[in-house]
C-alpha cells in the first residue's frame, strides 16, 4: 500500500497554493472572457452576413426582370437561384427553409452557405428567389479579428502577471508577520514579540497579547518558585525544631527541661500544621466553585484568639463585622485571610493598635507599627502569597502599603467583580 506524502502548511507552501489557485481561477476566467468574447464576434459577424445577404434581393429581382435565367450571379460572393431545383445538393438536403429568412446550412462552426429565401411577382407569377453565399469566402474584416484576437489575448496575460504580483504583496503583507511572530515563538531567547508596522492592526493586537501573557507567564513562574521557596521555609523550621528538641530531651531527665522541650515540640507541630493546613486550603479553594456564592459573616464567625495571645502588652485588637452581612467568601477563607494579616500586624506592632473593618466589599487591617521598609517589607513570608492566591480566587484585590497618616501600615482587600 502505498502512503501519500502528508502535505506541508508552512506559509510558503500556503503561498505557492495559493498562487496556484488563484491563478487557475484567472487562467479559467480568461478562457471563458475570450470564449464569450469570440462567440459574440462570430454571431456579430453571422447578423452582419446576413444583413448584407438581404440587402441583394432587389438587385436579385432586378436581374430577373432583365433575364429570366434559373440562376444569376449577383456579385462575387452571392448567387441567386430562381428555383429550387436549381439549388445546391448540400441546400436542398437541409430542413425546409422559412420564407425570408437567412439560415446557416451546417453549424456554426462549420464551414457552409448561408441562404436567404423570398419571392415575388414576375407577369402575375410568384417566383421563388433564393439568395445564396458562402460565408467563409466573405471578408468582413478577418485581419481585424485577428488584431482583436491577440489584443484581448494580451490584455488577459498581463492581468494575470498583475494579479500574480499583486496577489504576492497582499500575501506577503498579510503571512509575512505571522512568519515573523512563529519565528520569534520558536525563538527560544525572544523576551517579546513585534511586528512590522506595516501589519493589521489584528496582528499588532495579537504581538501585544503574547507580550502580555509572556509577561504574566514570567510572573506567575516567579510567584510560583517565590511560593515554593516560602513553603519549603515554613516547614522546614518547625521540623528542624522537632528534631532538635526531640535530640536535647533524651539529653537529660530534668522534669523542667522535659517540659520545656515538649513545649516547643507541640508549638512547632501546632505551626506546622497551620501552614499545612493553609497549603491545602490554597488548593482546595482554587479549585472551588464557592466564588459565585454568598455567605453570612459576623464577628461569631471572625476566631483571632490565638493572634490576641501573641499581641504585646498595652496593644488592642478591634474587630468590627457590618451587621447582616454576606460576603462571597466562606468563613473560614476569610479567617485564613485576617490571620496571615494579623500575624504580620502583630509582629510589627509594639504599641498602639490593630483596627480589622469588615463590609460585604472590602476587608481593612490599619496598625500602628513600624510601616514598611527595607527591613521587614519582604518578612511577610507565605502568609502575603497565600492572601494573594485566595483574592485572585475570589475575585478582590489586595493592597498593602504605608497609613498616610501616622506610622504603621494599611492592608486592604476590595471585591472586584470581573
Amino acid at each position: 500500500m502505498l502512503f501519500s506524502k502528508p502535505r506541508t502548511n508552512n506559509i510558503a507552501a500556503v503561498r505557492k497554493r495559493l498562487l496556484v489557485t488563484y491563478a487557475r481561477i484567472a487562467l479559467f476566467t480568461a478562457f471563458v472572457v475570450s470564449f464569450s468574447f469570440s462567440l459574440y464576434l462570430v454571431i456579430a459577424e453571422e447578423y452582419r452576413i446576413a444583413d448584407h445577404l438581404k440587402s441583394f434581393e432587389f438587385v436579385a429581382e432586378r436581374y430577373y426582370q432583365l433575364e429570366q435565367k434559373p440562376s444569376a450571379q449577383i456579385s462575387p460572393n452571392i448567387t441567386a437561384y430562381y428555383s429550387e431545383t436549381e439549388l445546391p445538393e448540400i441546400i436542398t438536403q437541409s430542413a425546409t427553409l422559412e420564407e425570408n429568412e437567412v439560415r446557416r446550412i451546417g453549424r456554426l462552426y462549420e464551414e457552409g452557405p448561408m441562404v436567404y429565401y423570398t419571392n415575388f411577382v414576375y407577369n402575375g407569377e410568384t417566383i421563388p428567389m433564393y439568395l445564396t453565399i458562402d460565408a467563409k469566402e466573405l471578408d468582413f474584416g478577418d485581419e481585424n479579428w485577428e488584431v482583436i484576437i491577440i489584443l484581448s489575448v494580451s490584455i488577459i496575460a498581463f492581468l494575470l502577471v498583475v494579479l500574480k504580483f499583486s496577489l504576492k504583496r497582499v500575501f506577503d503583507g498579510l503571512m509575512l508577520p505571522v512568519d515573523e511572530l512563529s519565528k520569534q515563538l520558536s525563538d527560544s531567547n525572544s523576551q517579546s514579540f513585534s511586528v512590522s508596522k506595516h501589519a493589521i492592526d489584528e496582528l499588532k493586537q495579537l504581538a501585544d497579547h503574547l507580550n502580555q501573557y509572556t509577561q504574566m507567564k514570567d510572573r506567575v513562574v516567579k510567584q510560583e518558585l517565590m511560593f515554593a521557596k516560602y513553603a519549603s521555609h515554613e516547614l522546614k523550621t518547625p521540623v528542624a525544631v522537632v528534631l532538635g528538641a526531640a535530640n536535647l530531651q533524651s539529653m537529660k531527665d530534668d522534669p523542667e527541661f522535659q517540659a520545656k522541650q515538649r513545649a516547643r515540640i507541640i508549638g512547632a507541630a501546632e505551626q506546622m500544621q497551620t501552614t499545612i493546613e493553609l497549603l491545602l486550603n490554597i488548593v482546595k479553594q482554587e479549585n472551588s466553585e464557592q466564588a459565585k456564592s454568598l455567605f453570612p459573616l459576623g464577628e461569631k464567625d471572625i476566631s483571632l484568639d490565638k493572634q490576641r495571645s501573641k499581641l504585646t502588652s498595652g496593644v488592642e485588637l478591634n474587630v468590627i463585622v457590618e451587621p447582616g452581612m454576606e460576603i462571597n467568601m466562606p468563613p473560614q477563607v476569610v479567617n485564613m485571610i485576617l490571620k496571615n494579616l494579623v500575624d504580620n500586624a502583630v509582629r510589627f506592632t509594639e504599641q498602639g493598635k490593630i483596627d480589622i473593618e469588615i463590609t460585604p466589599n472590602s476587608i481593612t487591617v490599619l496598625d500602628t507599627g513600624s510601616g514598611l521598609n527595607e527591613e521587614n517589607s519582604t518578612d511577610h513570608g507565605l502568609g502575603l502569597l497565600i492572601i494573594k492566591r485566595l483574592c485572585d480566587t475570589f475575585g478582590w484585590h489586595f493592597e498593602l502599603k504605608d497609613r498616610e497618616e501616622g506610622t504603621g501600615c494599611v492592608a486592604r482587600l476590595r471585591f472586584n467583580p470581573s
